[in-house]
């Protein structure tokens, strides 16, 4: 699985802008059948659309939501692969590469990354953080939420394509 899930993180890095490109001649094809059968209809006519604005709608829809499917598999998959490290005895917890002030704390909401609820915010500071641990290292990157202090936006740098693997509550890097 992890092999795979990297797979795709590399062809969607590398298709995904041409991919953006096709579907918005797709978009631009459908809008413009439209904006022609509506120009083209004579009054009092039943609206039915073309095929030439159904079909490109689809292929425009089908990519769109490929790319955001591909964004939530990758993102549960970076969970999984950060999970067991995370999981297993950490010897050295180091933020921005000093000893981590309280690594108890930190390492215990670590343990707890949930999916990320959005919330109209942005991350903001950016903590290295990089833990040592049996099962090999880790880096993460946690970033401050613009609106809950005490929230961090987990990133996870062995993915491409994967955004945020979710957040974390804690307030063990103030």
């Amino acid at each position: 699985m992890p092999e795979f899930a990297h797979s795709v993180d590399r062809l969607l890095h590398t298709a995904e802008p041409y991919l953006i490109c096709v579907a918005v001649v797709l978009w631009a094809i459908a809008f413009g059948a439209a904006a022609v059968g509506i120009w083209r209809r004579p009054w009092g006519m039943p609206r039915r659309p073309s095929p030439l604005f159904i079909w490109p709608g689809i292929g425009f829809l089908a990519i769109i939501f490929s790319i955001v499917g591909g964004a939530v598999f990758l993102s549960h998959a970076a969970r999984d692969e950060v999970r067991p490290r995370l999981n297993a005895a950490v010897t050295d917890i180091r933020v921005n590469g000093a000893p981590a002030p309280q690594p108890e704390r930190l390492l215990n909401a670590l343990r707890q990354i949930k999916s990320h609820s959005y919330h109209h915010s942005h991350p903001t500071t950016t903590y290295r953080v990089q833990l040592q641990t049996n099962e090999g290292p880790l880096e993460l990157l946690l970033r401050r939420d613009s609106t809950v202090p005490n929230e961090y936006w987990v990133f996870y740098p062995g993915f491409d394509q994967a955004n945020d693997i979710g957040t974390v509550e804690t307030d063990a890097l103030d």
